[in-house]
Parts: structure tokens; sequence; C-alpha cells
């Protein structure tokens, strides 16, 4: 986000940008931040308010969880499923910062978090069916002896 300035054709005496910066998994945040901070070092009048940052964690693809939620998922919808990474700081990552399994797991449209965010009826209901199932299905992958280490 940017602030400052009244018209398109003037510098501004002053401006603000606000960056939200996300890493994939198994990037370190500090050498980035670094780069950032000596990067603007090197600019007159620029200045830094902050930098919060988090290491990124995610699950095995092999883990039982990751297979019971792409079974749940394929069982709900009867169609192949895709996976992601998602790089945000939700509740799945403060639990596995904790040492539990956890995902980030729903059925919806490609429109998260953009500014017409929507969902489908149908999609919420796939959802609520593939959760229906997922205890299951994870009790399945522990039983035929998945490793969840």
């Amino acid at each position: 986000t940017f602030t400052g300035g009244e018209a398109i054709n003037s510098v501004p005496a002053s401006a603000r940008a606000a960056l939200d910066i996300r890493l994939t998994a198994g990037v370190a945040a500090p050498p980035i931040c670094d780069r950032i901070h000596s990067f603007l070092a090197a600019e007159d009048g620029i200045a830094i308010d902050s930098i919060r940052w988090t290491e990124g964690t995610y699950e095995r693809p092999d883990a039982p969880l990751v297979a019971a939620s792409v079974e749940a998922a394929r069982e709900a919808t009867g169609n192949r499923v895709f996976r992601r990474s998602a790089t945000g700081g939700g509740d799945a990552k403060t639990l596995r910062n904790e040492g539990m399994s956890a995902v980030e797991f729903a059925i919806g449209a490609d429109t998260a978090h953009s500014v017409d965010e929507w969902t489908s009826i149908d999609a919420l209901a796939a959802t609520a069916r593939a959760y229906t199932v997922l205890p299951t299905n994870l009790a399945d992958q522990h039983r035929d002896g998945a490793d969840d280490s």
C-alpha cells in the first residue's frame, strides 16, 4: 500500500509504503530482511518503521493428514485434487510451530484474498462433505501404518 501526494504530476513531500512480503517454507527470513535493510540504507530519506517476520512452515506432502485431506476432497467433489502451499500466517502455521500436524483445507474458488473474493454454495457444501469424512480418512491412514513423524 502506498500513500502520499495529491497530484499525479508532482513529487510528494513525503510518502509511505507498507509491504507484505511472503516467503515459502524453507526460505530463511533474516537474510531477506538484511538485504532489504542494506538496500534501503543506501537511499537518503528512507526509514524503516518495523519489520516483523516468522519462519514459514509446511506439512510434508506424504504426511497422513495431507493424504487424508486429499482423499476427503476427492470423495466430496469426485474430482482430482490440486494441492498448493499457502504462505500466510494462519492457524495451521501456529499449530505446526507447536509440533502438531496441521493443514489449511477447504474447497473453493480461485479468488481467495482477492478484491472480489467469493465462494459458492456448492463449494461450501463440498467442504462440509469433506470435513465429514476427514476424521475417518485420517484414522484409516494411521491404521494402515502411515508414519506421522
